[in-house]
């Protein structure tokens, strides 16, 4: 029997390691700064500039103001609290989605649906997962006082969306969109304000910072999404997160002083990895487009007449660790639903890589794949 002692990790998109930039900052805070961010004397103000400065940080690295930047617990935080607001603040008529978004968006939407009587329309899309923005329009046109809620990065397809244009249409009728962010936030170079997105959310563990840490963007005013206290701008109320938040802040400060050449890094890996996928499983079924566009960290595949499910544990066994979908939906035994809603009829393997991914993970991988089948 072969020993396996490699340890290969393809599960960026579900979580990062935390990096050396994230971990000396919370070290050195953790160390120095331990009075309460909201308590009036020198100790308290002292952990206070912290978390300011942590939020100077966050918005210089997404070219917005200090005070568009709100810290959560997380981005399903974010998206529960703040969609519910908004549509009690704007007295939203209509929800637009798609049945392509993260379990925390959907079951968000359905409930507020449900309990608020506001209809939830899903826009079309394509075989690739690609949204069809000629649908969105009518939509937009045939329903005053929306809410668009569509995605940048889809986590498990890898497939991009021009939010940029989505926000453009929603500008024209006058409708708000809110965007997830989750899979784009500390991996491409962005400027919220210039993208038109009104609400935007991204999480630190997926760009190398710490679990528990959220990012709430917020270029229109929404009502207190927790009551009890005036942190946060008045937006969510409990004593701050202090080590998350200057966490978060170091290791997106990380990412984009040195985005350009990890993205170089990653496209290089992805490239290596389907170049060698298709040179030894000819059958092999990409789902979206990652072969000629989407993310750079993420391909999503399956084998026709193979059990994926076996598969994944048979690698996992081997030392790989890798992804049949979202990790917030592993361990089901159904399809995942943005596979579903593509209408491919098997479960699939998501790879996702990082900064830490080599060539020799992916041979590695490669050679216990073609092993298992």
């Amino acid at each position: 029997m072969t020993e396996y002692t490699k340890k290969v990790y393809l599960d960026y998109a579900a979580s990062t390691p935390l990096c050396k930039e994230s971990r000396e900052a919370m070290e050195n805070v953790m160390q120095t700064v331990y009075a309460n961010p909201s308590a009036v004397h020198a100790l308290g103000r002292a952990a206070n500039v912290c978390i300011e400065q942590a939020r100077s940080t966050v918005a210089d690295c997404l070219h917005c103001g200090r005070e568009n930047i709100i810290f959560t617990s997380g981005a399903t935080e974010a998206i529960n609290l703040t969609i519910n607001n908004i549509c009690a603040d704007y007295s939203i008529k209509t929800l637009i989605s798609s049945p392509l978004e993260h379990s925390a968006v959907i079951h968000t939407l359905q409930h507020i649906s449900k309990t608020k009587n506001i209809p939830l329309l899903n826009v079309e899309h394509d075989k690739y997962g690609n949204i069809d923005n000629e649908h969105l329009t009518n939509l937009l046109a045939e329903n005053s006082a929306s809410l668009v809620v569509l995605m940048h990065g889809n986590n498990e397809t890898g497939q991009l969306t021009d939010i940029e244009a989505i926000g453009q249409m929603c500008r024209q009728y006058n409708a708000l969109f809110f965007c997830d962010m989750v899979q784009t936030i500390g991996k491409y170079e962005l400027n919220l304000p210039q993208m038109n997105v009104d609400f935007a959310v991204g999480t630190a563990h997926k760009f190398y910072g710490p679990k528990g840490t959220g990012i709430l963007y917020l270029s229109k005013k929404v009502s207190p999404l927790l009551l009890g206290g005036a942190q946060e701008r008045n937006i969510r109320a409990g004593t701050e997160n202090i080590y998350g938040i200057v966490g978060t802040a170091a290791a997106l400060n990380a990412q984009m002083s040195n985005v350009n050449s990890q993205l170089q890094h990653i496209q290089h890996i992805k490239k290596y990895c389907i170049e060698k996928l298709l040179q030894n499983l000819p059958q092999i079924i990409f789902v979206g487009n990652c072969q000629n566009g989407g993310m750079e960290h993420i391909i999503n595949f399956y084998l026709p007449d193979t059990e994926m499910d076996i598969l994944s544990m048979q690698l996992d066994m081997a030392g790989i660790a890798l992804s049949s979908g979202s990790a917030c939906s592993s361990g089901t035994e159904r399809i995942s639903h943005v596979i579903n809603a593509l209408n491919i009829n098997s479960k699939t393997l998501r790879l996702s890589f990082g900064k830490q991914t080599s060539t020799d993970d992916i041979d590695f991988f490669i050679q216990n794949l073609i092993l298992f089948i």
